[in-house]
């Protein structure tokens, strides 16, 4: 489930349950101005009220025509609120609650009509879950990864969000299990590279790297292919021979593969195998100096002077 699926599936869930707090307002206040309760009026409320939640949980689970017969009923309530409130000849704080529908079923109509987020959570709640759920310790055998990695590369020229995206269509290809197995990989790989030299040429690179930052980066490295890669294990100032480093946006990469198991299976990706944090190497000095002596080339390509 991506972000905008997430907030989504929040708002419809907000929103349901301030429409049902109006309905709830509506019935106490039909009845607390009448000297005694109408049973037979109450009865048929709480029928209502009772369609009401069946209609907004059928709406979650993303039945179209609920959400059509929805925005009917709350164009309807919208309606009958504005009339109300030009009709009611009262003082203004007697009005309010008026005021408060006509902007819960106001929001309402605009989220469950025309909301991107909703209509995200919306295909996401009619996507056919069909790929059982099972953990694995198998990494992605190494052709196979880099053959991805590579296909996206060079069809994105240099293109870091169609990259992203590419990936997602690779990825899409596999099965759950073969998801959860280039995660692994892509995870390994990443772990291996969690080095002071690595995260030297990241801070000489960005002008400064925080430990999200590096992650970004080990990432987002990875997604430039198995020979860039490769020759930066062996030498670190390989990395001058960089063509463009995407201005230090390095965050995506990383998380395609959680989020294309879960759109997959419907659950979180498990564990698999467990990301090295244990950063190796001979730790350097926040110190231009330092960074100069030790990185020359890459200091002279991406350093400050």
């Amino acid at each position: 489930m991506n972000e905008l699926t997430k907030i989504g599936k929040k708002r419809t869930i907000l929103l349901s349950i301030s429409i049902l707090l109006v309905s709830i307002h509506t019935i106490y206040f039909y009845h607390s101005v009448r000297p005694e309760i109408e049973l037979k009026k109450l009865i048929q409320q709480l029928i209502r009220f009772s369609l009401t939640i069946g209609l907004l949980i059928l709406v979650y689970e993303g039945k179209n025509w609920a959400k059509i017969v929805s925005l009917i009923l709350f164009s309807l309530a919208l309606l009958g609120a504005l009339i109300g409130l030009g009709t009611l000849d009262t003082p203004f704080m007697n009005k309010i609650p008026i005021i408060v529908a006509i902007f819960v079923y106001s929001m309402a109509i605009y989220h469950f009509g025309f909301a991107k987020s909703f209509k995200e959570f919306f295909k996401f709640q009619n996507t056919e879950i069909s790929e059982s759920i099972q953990d694995s310790k198998e990494v992605m055998e190494s052709e196979k990864f880099w053959k991805i990695i590579e296909v996206t590369k060079s069809e994105s020229y240099g293109d870091y969000e169609k990259q992203q995206s590419l990936l997602k269509r690779e990825l899409l290809k596999l099965t759950a299990t073969e998801v959860l197995e280039f995660d692994n990989k892509f995870r390994t790989l990443r772990g291996e590279i969690y080095t002071w030299d690595f995260w030297a040429a990241a801070y000489i690179i960005n002008g400064g790297c925080s430990d999200d930052c590096f992650s970004d980066f080990r990432g987002w490295l990875i997604g430039q292919g198995q020979s860039i890669f490769e020759n930066a294990i062996q030498n670190i100032e390989t990395l001058t021979e960089l063509k463009e480093t995407n201005d230090g946006d390095w965050e995506g990469l990383s998380y395609i593969a959680t989020d294309i198991y879960e759109n997959k299976t419907g659950k979180d990706i498990p564990q698999g195998v467990q990301e090295n944090f244990e950063i190796t190497g001979e730790e350097w000095e926040e110190d231009e100096n330092d960074l100069k002596n030790r990185f020359p080339k890459l200091y002279a390509k991406f350093g400050m002077e």
